[in-house]
């Protein structure tokens, strides 16, 4: 065993570290998109190979999820989450899902909540 090498310490991702960060950007973005975005949460875990990610749940104004502008929202919604959050410094992957306030209303999902 390398003397400088403590297998009894956790990896710990960047992502949970810099958690206030996270948030103050999603609050940030959250401001800056509130004519489409209800509210933006987000989950930190790992994406399907395992590497450290953070999930992005996205509730939408009814209007702003319609067609032909859900496109351009979403487009719009995940360029300023990623600048104001820029989870790439912090070793994540991001992804986006979005949902509109009726989908929420008819799904009741405590997590969109």
């Amino acid at each position: 065993m390398n003397p400088r090498d403590n297998e009894t310490v956790p990896l710990v991702p960047s992502g949970y570290v810099h958690q206030t960060r996270i948030t103050e950007g999603v609050e940030k973005a959250s401001a800056a998109l509130a004519t489409d975005v209800v509210r933006i949460r987000y989950e930190l875990g790992e994406n399907w190979t395992g590497e450290d990610a953070v999930f992005f749940r996205v509730l939408l104004r009814n209007t702003a999820s319609q067609r032909p502008k859900l496109r351009e929202v979403a487009r719009r919604v995940s360029a300023t989450v990623l600048r104001e959050v820029r989870p790439q410094e912090l070793g994540l992957q991001a992804y986006f899902s979005f949902r509109s306030e009726a989908e929420q209303d008819a799904l009741k999902e405590e997590a969109w909540a």
